[in-house]
């Protein structure tokens, strides 16, 4: 295991590789998981997940999307669709 810790120092710097080292310390006591393999696992997970967050994405909502909770367009869009509903079935009768 130190020669995990010793690699991830190396490649990392002492500042990440220390959060990365102490996640992954702490993820197996609350799994009661104390394997070496799993250790080097989640530090491999953890620089993963880095690299993954790096690229920074700005979030685009389309207006008008009914699947969004809250928003004002769908709401407008439910009403206006039980609207023509329960028009639709008086013609009908």
């Amino acid at each position: 295991m130190t020669d995990a810790c010793t690699k991830e120092i190396n490649q990392a710097g002492h500042d990440i590789a220390g959060e990365r080292i102490a996640s992954a310390i702490a993820s197996m006591r609350h799994h009661n998981k104390f394997r070496v393999p799993y250790f080097q696992a989640l530090l491999a997970q953890a620089r993963k997940q880095v690299a993954d967050h790096k690229v920074e994405r700005e979030i685009v909502r389309r207006p008008g999307n009914p699947m969004l909770r809250y928003a004002a367009t769908a709401v407008a869009s439910r009403v206006a669709e039980t609207v023509i509903c329960s028009t639709q079935e008086e013609l009908n009768r």
